[in-house]
């Protein structure tokens, strides 16, 4: 006689949640000691299937305490993470890998992505105005494009520019002379705020000893975002806005201008030399405020 064991498979459904009940998307759902999992959609919710012989769940996510949870008869397991001791925010990413802030000698500033990623600005590097402490960035002028003026340790140099120089991946990239603030030596422009996972800054002449003589201005490294093994994720996120002129001076009309035209004539001894244009038996007299400034979109 033969006997076989037949494990009946069901599906199990839950919902991750961190410690203030925010949804965790992404985070890890696994079968203890096998490597059947899934992920968290956007709203943190699962739906994993499982055999009958299987008696834990392994929660995690970067950031949180890894949860277990026991199966039972239940087909609904809802779970809270709690924040570790090592949160996002106690590890950096340096010119030779990762550590922890507490390793660190040097001066280290970190920007999150979400402090940036929901701006709605023209281009990367208008969100990091004021997002880090000891680094001072302006937008020089209003042409679309234009590199900021990056000031990390002042002004490092009487005729070279004080730009800072920029990783990206652990790739350097060539700005140029960005003292002259041209549009197509901007390399930050390029990047888009939510592909970012996270940038830091770093302050102090350490850097020199990782990229040389370019760190004299501070060096600014950006790390974006990779795969991750799981089931496909679509985000979309828009933004618009409306411009409108304000405060515009009001300008004379067409018989006022003429009288002033003709009154400096009469002042130079000169006859009557501007007289208003007729066309169709109307008067010419353009309001040119409705016709150049409109709502911008």
């Amino acid at each position: 006689m033969v006997l076989t064991g037949a494990y009946a498979q069901r599906t199990i459904r839950g919902s991750v949640s961190g410690s203030g009940q925010e949804p965790l998307a992404g985070a890890n759902v696994l079968l203890k000691g096998t490597t059947t999992g899934t992920v968290t959609d956007l709203d943190g919710t699962f739906s994993l299937e499982v055999s009958g012989n299987s008696s834990v769940l392994v929660i995690s996510y970067t950031g949180y305490e890894t949860r277990e949870v026991v199966l039972t008869a239940s087909n609904q397991y809802p779970g809270t993470l709690e924040e570790s001791a090592l949160g996002l925010e106690e590890v950096v990413v340096v010119g030779y890998g990762t550590q922890q802030k507490r390793d660190i000698t040097g001066t280290v500033a970190s920007i999150k992505r979400e402090d940036i990623s929901s701006l709605a600005v023209q281009s990367f590097d208008q969100a990091i105005q004021g997002q880090a402490a000891g680094v001072n960035v302006s937008i020089p002028n209003g042409v679309l494009n234009n590199p900021p003026v990056f000031r990390i340790r002042g002004i490092n140099s009487i005729n070279l520019s004080s730009f800072p120089l920029i990783v990206i991946d652990g790739v350097p990239t060539y700005s140029g002379d960005l003292s002259a603030n041209s549009a197509a030596n901007n390399i930050l422009s390029n990047l888009n705020p939510s592909d970012i996972q996270s940038i830091e800054i770093l302050k102090d002449a350490s850097a020199a000893a990782i990229y040389g003589s370019r760190a004299s201005a501070g060096v600014v490294l950006i790390s974006t975002k990779r795969g991750k093994q799981g089931r496909t994720k679509v985000s979309y996120e828009s933004w618009g806005s409306w411009a409108k002129v304000n405060r515009l001076p009001e300008l004379l009309n067409a018989a006022q201008y003429l009288e002033v035209k003709n009154e400096a004539a009469r002042n130079a001894n000169l006859p009557q030399q501007f007289f208003p244009q007729v066309i169709n038996g109307q008067t010419v007299d353009t309001r040119w405020y409705d016709y150049i400034y409109q709502t911008g979109f």
